[in-house]
């Protein structure tokens, strides 16, 4: 009986990296002959981009679950008050010089950058993570007061005529 079963297998792994691959490198032939057909226009490219998004996703999960096994965990405090948020941890953990690097603004060099092998980003977040993250829990925002909130507060605070 296994104790520590991995996540994911390695096999199934690295089908679904192929699998990235070969549809990252089928967008980028498709973007390639439509610009042949025809300049793309702004909103085109930023529909393109949203396709991006996607990939870079699945990858950049692809690329936490290969440096899963080398990491130790990091778990929360039991006594915390503040849970931690995931997609905010998953932004710590790739940290953001990595994410500059994958989000290019010209669509050739953001394919280009995504076609990376994967080993390299692993290697490059192995190296990252013994450092340590720089936000271990996200700190919330909070949120700015709205127009009507603030005529409110101030209607309120006013000094009113003394009626007695």
């Amino acid at each position: 009986m296994r104790l520590n079963a991995p996540p994911i297998t390695e096999h199934r792994l690295q089908r679904y990296q192929r699998w990235v691959l070969l549809w990252l490198k089928w967008f980028a032939a498709f973007l390639r002959e439509a610009r042949a057909f025809a300049p793309f226009s702004d909103q085109a490219a930023a529909i393109a981009h949203q396709w991006l998004d996607r990939i870079e996703r699945i990858l950049t999960s692809i690329v936490m679950l290969r440096a899963a096994p080398h990491v130790r965990g990091n778990t929360a405090p039991k006594h915390s008050a503040r849970r931690r948020i995931e997609t905010h941890m998953r932004r710590a953990i790739i940290g953001s010089a990595m994410r500059r690097a994958l989000r290019s603004k010209d669509l050739n060099q953001r394919i280009a950058a995504l076609s990376k092998d994967v080993d390299a980003l692993v290697a490059r977040l192995l190296k990252r993570l013994p450092r340590g993250l720089t936000r271990r829990r996200p700190h919330r925002a909070r949120p700015e007061p709205r127009q009507i909130a603030r005529a409110i507060a101030s209607a309120e605070a006013a000094p009113s005529a003394d009626t007695s």
